[in-house]
């Protein structure tokens, strides 16, 4: 009867190893990768007016803000080169990916996080429950990026790197990017 116990319980631990991998493999599936087009979601009249009311306030955003230098004046933020006057803040060679890098991939719980927590995102990441016959995705998504930034892969932690390859030719070039909707 022991040895018996014993075998079922070897049989059920060798099963949720398996799903467990299962379950990992199938995260990392749905996770974002490449590059998402840079674009101004606000659209780029509004950016303008946004950078013409306050340049130094606009620069700061662009600098400081994920959501508003990704999303939403991104391309304003990053590529309008009309746009970066601002005194306070030089401006790199490859200012995309000096901001990619300091606001995405530098391991900083600041800007790493997910708005609706671990379980929400998981489930969206997986498609498992709510999200299992929905058409929304990590890869190109507005949503993804700024609901469940870190589960989606779009910004590095200590535990895990993003899964986005970020590449600023890519981001201007709507051909090459990933669509954000």
């Amino acid at each position: 009867m022991v040895i018996s116990a014993r075998i079922c319980l070897i049989a059920i631990a060798s099963q949720l190893s398996i799903i467990s991998a299962e379950m990992t493999m199938q995260m990392v599936a749905y996770k974002a990768i490449r590059t998402p087009c840079c674009m101004d979601t606000l659209m780029p009249s509004v950016c303008k007016g946004l950078y013409n009311r306050d340049h130094e306030k606009f620069a700061k955003s662009c600098r400081t803000n994920p959501d508003f230098s990704f999303i939403q004046c991104c391309h304003s933020c990053h590529f309008n080169m009309d746009m970066f006057t601002s005194e306070s803040i030089p401006v790199p060679n490859d200012l995309y990916q000096k901001d990619v890098e300091e606001l995405l991939l530098q391991s900083s719980p600041r800007h790493c996080f997910d708005r609706h927590g671990t379980a929400f995102c998981e489930a969206f990441v997986t498609r498992s429950g709510f999200w299992g016959r929905k058409s929304l995705s990590c890869q190109n998504s507005v949503f993804a990026f700024r609901v469940c930034r870190k589960t989606c892969g779009y910004c590095s932690t200590p535990q895990k790197p993003a899964t986005v390859r970020y590449n600023s030719d890519h981001a201007k070039n709507p051909k090459t990017c990933e669509k954000l909707f």
